[in-house]
């Protein structure tokens, strides 16, 4: 079996020039839909604001949006785990099963 062949960057980082702001939010927007990444659709204007006024470089920013996604995957896993395990549901009102 033959090894893989090694990516090319450039090949595969394809600049797009005169991109519009509003083609770019529509590329990221669509990417993020096909890749299912649903926090960092749901939280990229926010972290863009903050990686402005923190001066992120490119990489701070990458790792900051790929954090988030994984920390609130680990969240809606634990939750998933913890409904699949039925567990009683502790309400205000008393315990419910």
């Amino acid at each position: 079996m033959s090894p893989t062949p090694p990516i090319v960057v450039s090949q595969t980082l394809r600049r797009r020039r005169g991109l519009t702001e509003q083609a770019a939010v529509a590329a990221v927007d669509q990417a993020c839909r096909r890749l299912r990444l649903p926090t960092i659709r749901a939280v990229l204007d926010e972290a863009l604001a903050v990686a402005g006024k923190e001066q992120l470089s490119y990489q701070g920013f990458l790792a900051e949006l790929l954090l988030a996604e994984c920390d609130d995957r680990d969240r809606r896993s634990s939750i998933r785990r913890v409904k699949s395990a039925g567990f009683p549901e502790i309400s205000g009102s008393g315990l419910r099963l």
